[in-house]
């Protein structure tokens, strides 16, 4: 087993964020507010602005990394919008045309080179196992 860096929710938060942070500006996304708890999934909640409109989103899901992909799975999620309620990965899919993010059974996928063995939840905390060097 490779080394284990744990993550609490605040950590899991920041990385996220600090993460898509770049990919979501290429798209005019902000996320202007959000919380995050971490319990046998990953729950967040947030408050996004898209042009020129707010929208309220919450998302369900658990992360894992396999083959080159950060996988957000089993995506649980909406959007907000006045009396409108969308599905999180249908607005996603409308939004955000990528070749680095792909969309499968309730899925996203980002491809990306990480030296990451595996992603787990233990404890209300994200495990992350690096691969050995």
């Amino acid at each position: 087993m490779g080394d284990i860096m744990i993550l609490n929710e605040n950590e899991v938060k920041t990385c996220l964020e600090y993460g898509l942070k770049p990919f979501l500006n290429k798209y005019s996304i902000m996320i202007k507010e959000s919380q995050l708890t971490i319990n046998e999934c990953i729950e967040m909640k947030a408050v996004v602005a898209y042009q020129d409109h707010t929208f309220d989103m919450q998302a369900r899901f658990t992360l894992s990394y396999q083959n080159g992909k950060l996988i957000f799975e089993n995506v649980d999620g909406k959007v907000e919008y006045l009396f409108l309620q969308l599905s999180l990965l249908s607005a996603l899919k409308q939004m955000i045309h990528d070749e680095h993010l792909l969309f499968k059974d309730g899925s996203c996928c980002y491809v990306c080179d990480l030296p990451i063995q595996q992603l787990f939840i233990k404890d209300k905390h994200l495990c992350i196992e690096l691969e050995k060097t």
